[in-house]
């Protein structure tokens, strides 16, 4: 890896880099099964995101931001929490070091050397688990030996995953870019559930996302990107 990321930065190094445009992202959002609960009876949802980011911004992200509405639940309380290090969940392996904590699947896919005139394509396969208050996040890259493990930490009813520096520059001076990601989550423990739903309002959960931008070589002209996804349900 590093021998072809020294090769992605010396082709870089004669580009006049300048300023790109404002990022902006979509995606979809959906929740199983889409007739919800209610305060009184909540009911344990399967949740599925999706996020992708505009490729021409060429932006490395530092955070994502997701806001659940008052109609959806997100708590780790009561379910398996793994409170293994970082160390240990990377050289372990989440099956071994944080069993019963996983907490659903998804994949992520993002460009090393976005600036460059053919930026390589990195994958990975991520793993979310139950921690103590947050999401944590295994990546597993695809066609390398990198992993990582994001922290998701759980405020009120906001979920902010931080991008590490070691994932933003995967080597000192070479920028990765976030191309898309997509996760489901669902894990429950007796009445305890990662996410339930307690009502549905006007037909959808509507569910804000922000992508925060760290600045790399070609900054975008504004420091996030924001959009709200719908997720049917029903009464």
């Amino acid at each position: 890896m590093a021998a072809g990321a020294a090769a992605l930065a010396l082709g870089a190094a004669g580009v006049a880099y300048a300023q790109n445009p404002a990022g902006s992202i979509t995606g979809t959002a959906s929740v199983s099964p889409t007739k919800a609960g209610t305060k009184s009876k909540p009911k344990s949802e399967k949740f599925t995101l999706k996020v992708t980011n505009d490729s021409a911004s060429k932006t490395t992200a530092g955070t994502i931001k997701i806001k659940f509405p008052s109609t959806l639940k997100l708590s780790t309380k009561g379910l398996t929490q793994c409170t293994k290090s970082d160390n240990d969940i990377i050289t372990q392996g989440p099956a071994k070091a944080c069993k019963g904590a996983i907490a659903g699947s998804g994949t992520a896919n993002a460009v090393l050397g976005p600036q460059s005139a053919s930026p390589t394509p990195l994958g990975f396969k991520v793993t979310p688990i139950v921690g103590k208050n947050q999401l944590l996040f295994y990546l597993a890259a695809t066609s390398l030996s990198n992993k990582y493990v994001l922290h998701g930490k759980i405020s009120g009813k906001t979920l902010t995953i931080t991008i590490t520096p070691d994932v933003q520059q995967p080597v000192p001076g070479l920028y990765s870019a976030l191309v898309d990601l997509k996760s489901t989550l669902s894990v429950k423990k007796g009445k305890n559930y990662l996410i339930s739903s307690t009502g549905c309002s006007g037909g959808m959960h509507k569910i804000p996302v922000t992508v925060g931008y760290v600045n790399n070589p070609t900054p975008p002209t504004a420091t996030s990107a924001s959009t709200t996804l719908e997720a049917k349900c029903s009464k």
